[in-house]
């Protein structure tokens, strides 16, 4: 068996041995009791990530990626349209593509893929009438945080529903619920989960109104999932790990887990400007999660990936017009800041 190596990327991440053990857990069957003992401590745990803040919120347990997961918060919370999507980067361009697959009225509000949403430009969009605005929360294809907590009180302030791709930020950094209708994310990634759980959280306000949107999908319409007896095979091993990955998180939550990630982030970016190894995008506009810096001079990214995974770290490529001038390096998963302080030692010697 090859040596395990770190994987410094934005998901899958890393996970501990307990998470692992948990998903290899005796079979158990969907029906028995002790699936729905199950099911219901992974949703309870997960409503209590932020303090409560979601409580009287409905969580949604899928299998599947998280692109599942936001497959299946557009067809079911979106009724006739149109929908104003925010697009700056490939993950958010994605949901474009989702849009476009289940012809679903749209239009797209497009900024470069290193600035910010552009929020004058929003009001003025939003003044035409739109059923919902949906944004992605991490746009991971940079790194940058994008302001959801303003993006809700404006769609607030217009009577539209707001619904937000949280892929890589639940978990960790900090979501204002007070103004959103639904967020997803999967657990794979700031929950230190296995791949193959993805959710959805629906505010308590929006489930009913699910009941009269035109069912575009079987598998992944969320209404059938309501309650602890699904009706299709769900991912057992997955939610296994997922339950224990949310014990081992404890009651401190996302802002235990924000505090520890911003020490590891810090400590990393500090170390890569010390290199040279700058972010386009200013470092207070940051997840915490993840970083964006640009290529060592004289290397393409092929070439770094390859001597980086050489010496036992993964790391990950940007997409697009970004591929080729940046790469990027996440402090997510179960990570030890001496593992991090380890990849920065070794890269001290090819840069």
């Amino acid at each position: 068996m090859s040596r395990q190596k770190i994987l410094l990327t934005p998901g899958p991440c890393m996970t501990s041995d307990s998470v692992r053990q948990a998903g290899a857990a005796p079979d158990l069957n969907h029906r028995d009791p002790e699936y729905a003992v199950l099911i219901r401590e992974t949703k309870e745990r997960l409503l209590s990530v932020y303090d409560q803040t979601t409580s009287g919120w409905e969580p949604y347990l899928l299998g599947g990626s998280g692109t599942l997961a936001v497959e299946a918060m557009i067809t079911s919370v979106i009724g006739a349209g149109p929908v104003l999507i925010l697009e700056n980067g490939y993950y958010s361009g994605r949901i474009r593509d989702i849009f476009d697959v289940h012809a679903i009225p749209y239009k797209s509000l497009t900024s470069d893929w290193l600035d910010a949403w552009g929020f004058d430009e929003i009001r003025r969009e939003l003044s035409n009438g739109y059923e919902a605005v949906i944004g992605t929360h991490n746009e991971t294809t940079t790194g940058r945080l994008n302001d959801i907590a303003r993006l809700g009180s404006l769609c607030r302030e217009f009577g539209v529903k707001c619904l937000v791709d949280a892929m890589s930020s639940f978990g960790a950094d900090s979501i204002d619920f007070s103004n959103l209708d639904a967020v997803c994310a999967s657990g794979n990634k700031c929950l230190h989960s296995i791949p193959g759980v993805a959710f959805v959280l629906v505010n308590s306000s929006s489930v009913g109104g699910m009941a009269n949107v035109p069912r575009r999908s079987y598998y992944m319409s969320l209404p059938m999932y309501t309650g602890d007896n699904p009706p299709l095979t769900p991912p057992v091993p997955g939610l296994m790990a997922l339950r224990e990955a949310l014990r081992e998180m404890g009651d401190g939550g996302a802002k235990a887990r924000q505090a520890d990630y911003a020490l590891k982030a810090k400590m990393l970016r500090s170390n890569l400007a010390r290199k040279g190894l700058m972010s386009p995008i200013p470092v207070a506009d940051l997840s915490c999660t993840l970083t964006t810096v640009n290529l060592p001079q004289g290397f393409t990214y092929d070439q770094w990936f390859q001597l980086n995974s050489e010496a036992g770290y993964i790391l990950y490529g940007c997409k697009g017009v970004l591929k080729d001038k940046y790469f990027q390096v996440s402090n997510m998963g179960n990570l030890t800041i001496e593992q991090l302080e380890s990849w920065i030692g070794v890269i001290s010697d090819f840069v």
